[in-house]
């Protein structure tokens, strides 16, 4: 498609140099969204309010409650509820796009312009449930690995530490959970927990006793998702370019690597109904005075919160081996 030269008038948008610009567009990068997975999605219902509250009820005591024939009812139990407020968010971006691409008569450039505004509320989602990780999850230190620094490298052992205080917390696997096995596969290692971690972890995971890579899971058909690198004992393990990183913060001075390892259902992010993704464009005639930059926006309200502290744990590490 070919713009033509000539004054731009509100009537007539075009440059006043020629420009062609092809139907084909280049990719643009895009990281691992992994920070969601295995979160529980709530919607709030819109108008009434900013908080969302989620309650969770304590098991009941399983003592006493034997019926002796003496006619006396056992005690009545006050059931223990924990209430979880969530504050909803609101975030947008704006772009000017110059007359240069006149995006009103070509509908290709104008449908990448909003692919890219659509990429940015599902990346910008991505950092914020991050942020959440970051900010609420209790890490400790690996000591397991061989590189003599604190932390150390992952190690099996950390790993079947972390199982371990999962385990006794009761916490969900992908397989307790219909919708998460929906979401995450029925590989053979579904019955799972979850871990995120750093690309920058690859060699040292890698390295990792008793790590399977994913092309190594035996009847994975294609149902395992790409983010997944592989896993190690019970902890599926997902990783990104955007996970955690705490610059120079080791013993030695390396970098640090938080890896959140946590159950179903531990983390919960609340979507509000009518404001969930919004996308819009703006004319040239409205942008700009002289009606030569066109304007598009994207805005999105969030809330998200820890929906079970002993669900979730974390292990700091370091990537050297």
């Amino acid at each position: 498609m070919t713009t033509a030269t000539g004054i731009t008038t509100i009537n007539n948008n075009s440059p006043e140099l020629p420009v062609q610009a092809s139907d084909f567009f280049l990719s643009t990068p895009q990281f691992n969204l992994i920070h969601s997975f295995g979160a529980q999605k709530h919607y709030a219902k819109a108008f009434i309010g900013k908080t969302t509250r989620l309650s969770r009820f304590s098991p009941l005591s399983l003592i006493g409650g034997q019926l002796d024939g003496s006619g006396i009812d056992p005690a009545p139990e006050v059931p223990i509820r924990t209430d979880i407020d969530a504050d909803m968010e609101i975030f947008a971006k704006s772009i000017i796009v110059n007359e240069q691409v006149d995006l009103w008569s070509n509908r290709g450039t104008l449908a990448k312009y909003m692919q890219l505004m659509g990429q940015w509320m599902r990346n910008k989602e991505d950092i914020l449930m991050r942020d959440l990780f970051a900010s609420a999850v209790s890490y400790t230190d690996a000591i397991g690995g061989g590189n003599g620094d604190i932390p150390s490298n992952p190690s099996y052992e950390d790993f079947l530490n972390k199982e371990a205080v999962l385990n006794t917390n009761d916490a969900q696997t992908v397989l307790e959970s219909l919708i998460a096995t929906n979401q995450f596969s029925t590989s053979n290692r579904m019955d799972s927990y979850l871990g995120l971690f750093h690309t920058d972890l690859t060699p040292a995971i890698n390295l990792t006793e008793n790590f399977v890579i994913k092309s190594g899971y035996p009847g994975r058909g294609e149902s395992v998702k790409k983010e997944e690198y592989g896993s190690v004992g019970r902890f599926r393990l997902f990783l990104s370019s955007k996970a955690q990183v705490i610059p120079n913060a080791s013993q030695k001075g390396n970098n640090i690597y938080p890896i959140p390892l946590y159950g179903i259902e531990a983390i919960g992010k609340i979507e509000q109904t009518r404001y969930t993704h919004r996308l819009g464009t703006r004319p040239d005639w409205v942008v700009s005075n002289v009606a030569q930059n066109s304007g598009l926006y994207a805005k999105f309200a969030l809330a998200r919160t820890i929906q079970n502290q002993n669900w979730i744990t974390g292990l700091n590490v370091t990537a050297q081996v």
